[in-house]
């Protein structure tokens, strides 16, 4: 593995016993379930991205909507205001 490809946490070392006793329990080794656990991360992400778009989709739907009742109720209310007027 070439230097660009590492990353350096600090951790203490209580932390860092204490994970790599748990990962040696597991049979696994560290780089693997610290991979998970990105990969795990990006997939949140990924959906937090995802409702947010929809999120933000849904409050243009809604404007939309609300333009669109709301002006038929304005024209309604001119309609009866104007007939008023004219009797």
């Amino acid at each position: 593995m070439s230097a660009d490809n590492r990353i350096m946490v600090r951790i203490s070392t209580e932390k860092k016993e204490a994970f790599m006793d748990k990962v040696k329990q597991e049979g696994k080794n560290a780089s693997e379930v610290l991979l998970d656990l990105i990969d795990s991360y990006l997939g949140a992400l990924a959906r937090t991205n995802d409702l947010e778009e929809l999120k933000q989709g849904l409050r243009e739907e809604l404007k939309a909507e609300l333009r669109q009742e709301l002006g038929g109720e304005i024209a309604l209310l001119r309609q009866q205001l104007l007939g008023e007027s004219a009797a």
